[in-house]
């Protein structure tokens, strides 16, 4: 039984999952408008100008000649290209949240994690230091926080509390004009459910949770 060949636009989504690195940001490091880089990675585009495999091939260090299927890559046939728009997104201290994204500078210093959820460019990501959201959200879980996403009823965000100095984690609930965050965990009465105020900020919606559970 033979093995049809791959396409570029499969070659190519897969070495990104390889390399775990989304389509824009691929876009930036190797200098190809996204609009191109889009099309190439849906079959639009099937022999595009030497000069963008040229900086694709280097990118991921393989031929030009891999790239475009002639010759075959090692274990690529293993990845699936359905799962690679992964992202690499900074791993803010809860602190950093409150000054995020108006000052991008504190990601240089940050570490960074990845996730496949659909989020924009200033999302983030923050790792739960206390128990005030179990059991839905155990110490230690990681959440993916994106600033660009409306906040609803009922959405888990994060919020810049006036005179505050971090970020707090919390359901939002909206009555008529009010919106009020509360904490999920009904053991601490040290959490208490919060009112808004005008200077008080929604800085992000969560997207995604995720958590290790080994180390």
């Amino acid at each position: 039984m033979t093995t049809e060949p791959l396409s570029l636009s499969e070659i190519l989504s897969r070495l990104m999952f390889k390399r775990r690195i989304r389509t824009t940001e691929l876009a930036r490091q190797v200098n190809i408008p996204q609009p191109t880089l889009s099309r190439i990675l849906s079959g639009l585009t099937t022999n595009p100008h030497l000069s963008s495999l040229q900086m694709l091939a280097s990118f991921f260090e393989v031929s030009v000649e891999q790239l475009k299927g002639d010759v075959p890559i090692p274990l690529l046939n293993s990845l699936s290209p359905e799962t690679a728009d992964w992202t690499r997104i900074p791993l803010l201290t809860w602190e950093q949240a409150t000054e995020w994204p108006a000052n991008k500078n504190i990601e240089q210093a940050c570490a960074q994690i990845y996730t496949d959820a659909r989020i924009g460019i200033n999302a983030f990501a923050l790792s739960m230091k206390d128990a005030s959201m179990e059991p839905q959200f155990p110490k230690g879980t990681f959440l993916v926080i994106d600033p660009d996403k409306e906040a609803k009823d009922r959405s888990f965000v994060i919020a810049t509390i006036k005179n505050y100095p971090k970020a707090i984690f919390r359901q939002l609930l909206i009555d008529g004009p009010h919106r009020y965050l509360k904490p999920v965990s009904p053991d601490f009465d040290n959490f208490k459910m919060i009112l808004l105020g005008g200077e008080d900020l929604i800085s992000g919606i969560l997207v995604q949770a995720r958590r290790n559970y080994e180390e």
